[in-house]
């Protein structure tokens, strides 16, 4: 492979020379997740050591990656890992400018890259493994999405039954909210008067459009890792799996344990995007 060094890993990654090898030196764009347990259903996992994106692969990122296949001549894949930004057209809101802006303005760069498909971030993660191999050729390394146990230790940050990577609360001490959700008020919760049922009313103008905040906005978890609740959905690596919610689900659906609202979901969707992970061995 031709060497290529993207942009999102310049001054990321660095090689210290020693006698016997080259050392992989960890990327600044990736956090090391280092080896632990995590206890789902009862059932203690053992999770391997690996290097995990600190957010969202970016607009910036992805468009790189685009940049790379029509550069060296890769027309279909260029063709299968085409963004549709034609998806933002939902919820009958005006959209048009986050259609014709959102993945193409600087103003949107370091946003999380979404509707894309999960073969395009398949094709992105084998992408950047290449580009990685070729600048260390003494290890052996795979990009890849993550499993679902690895994202749901690398999102608890190696702690046990904290629902959200903060920990048990949507909002910090002074009252700040900690993610990217839809957030309902109390004007927006009643309570039927016939069953009892705690139920959600809509009080904001049909339409309205709440979109994701930057990739790295907000307060990084314990292992440095941004936006795991919220913003927007995380694919994993089994198709059509994902985890974290988005900028349109309620704060009890970016719960780290919260049923998957797009399960089934491998096509491009505006809620859904994904983070890489690095394996690296000897």
């Amino acid at each position: 492979m031709k060497k290529f060094i993207p942009l999102v890993l310049l001054a990321c990654l660095a090689l210290a020379a020693t006698p016997a090898r080259k050392k992989f030196k960890l990327p600044k764009a990736y956090v090391y997740i280092p080896s632990g347990t995590l206890t789902e259903n009862g059932e203690k996992k053992s999770i391997q050591g690996f290097y995990m994106q600190r957010s969202e692969v970016t607009n910036l990122h992805y468009r790189e990656f685009l940049s790379w296949l029509k550069h060296y001549g890769k027309p279909e894949d260029l063709a299968k890992a085409q963004i549709k930004p034609e998806g933002w057209r939902l919820n009958g809101g005006y959209n048009e400018p986050f259609v014709e802006y959102y993945h193409t303005h600087p103003a949107y760069d370091n946003y999380p890259v979404v509707n894309v498909s999960y073969e395009s971030a398949q094709l992105y993660c084998t992408w950047l493994t290449g580009i990685l191999q070729d600048q260390h050729p003494d290890w052996k390394i795979e990009a890849r999405l993550p499993t679902e146990a690895e994202w749901n230790y690398a999102a608890r940050a190696g702690k046990e039954g904290v629902p959200y990577p903060l920990g048990h609360n949507l909002r910090d001490a002074k009252g700040n909210i900690l993610y990217t959700y839809r957030n309902i008020g109390d004007e927006s919760i009643s309570r039927d008067p016939g069953t009892g049922e705690i139920k959600m009313v809509e009080t904001k103008p049909g339409g309205t459009f709440y979109g994701p905040a930057e990739a790295a906005a907000s307060k990084p978890n314990d292992f440095g890792l941004y936006n795991t609740s919220g913003n927007v959905a995380e694919m994993l690596l089994e198709p059509g799996k994902h985890k974290g919610g988005c900028f349109n689900s309620t704060g009890y659906d970016i719960r780290i344990d919260a049923p998957d609202e797009f399960a089934g979901v491998t096509e491009a969707s505006p809620f859904v995007g994904f983070r890489v992970l690095i394996v690296v061995r000897s």
